[in-house]
């Protein structure tokens, strides 16, 4: 299987738009909530979900800079990668790494067997980032196919 790619693992349909007053907690269990919303999750699953993103922040901010952030976790109540979005056009206080507002979040979950994809997935997406414009217009998708769009897009370049 070729490495994963955002565009792939994005849920479809889960676009959220994110309050700017929103804490990481909140942040991680809106884009849970999403997921269940998509029939990716089910309802009781979401707490432990957020425990896990949650542990995983307390290691090191996902908040990546450029106004993007990957709060994630590897858990077994999962057995495919996905991810759902949630955007604040007003910008997050997320503890970037680059000190800067974060309008683009993304909750990324992988099962645990899948790590190698996981990594894969990651750096496929730093290299997005640092692609002239990417973010930019990251931060302007108004829809979920924009979103896939955009990645796909930017994926293929």
């Amino acid at each position: 299987m070729s490495a994963a790619r955002m565009s792939q693992v994005i849920v479809p349909n889960v676009f959220t738009l994110l309050p700017a007053d929103a804490d990481k907690r909140t942040i991680i269990h809106t884009l849970a909530e999403a997921m269940v919303t998509a029939k990716k999750l089910s309802p009781s699953q979401v707490a432990t979900i957020v425990e896990e993103a949650m542990g995983r922040e307390a290691v090191g901010s996902t908040g990546i800079g450029h106004g993007i952030a990957i709060p994630h976790c590897r858990t077994a109540l999962v057995s495919e990668i996905i991810c759902s979005y949630g955007q604040c056009p007003l910008g997050l206080d997320f503890d970037s790494l680059d000190g800067e507002p974060v309008h683009s979040v993304f909750l990324l979950l992988t099962p645990p067997d899948r790590k190698e994809d996981h990594l894969a997935l990651m750096k496929s997406f730093a290299s997005q980032i640092r692609k002239e414009h990417f973010c930019e217009f990251l931060h302007q998708v108004p829809t979920s196919q924009a979103l896939t769009d955009l990645l796909t897009e930017f994926e293929g370049q």
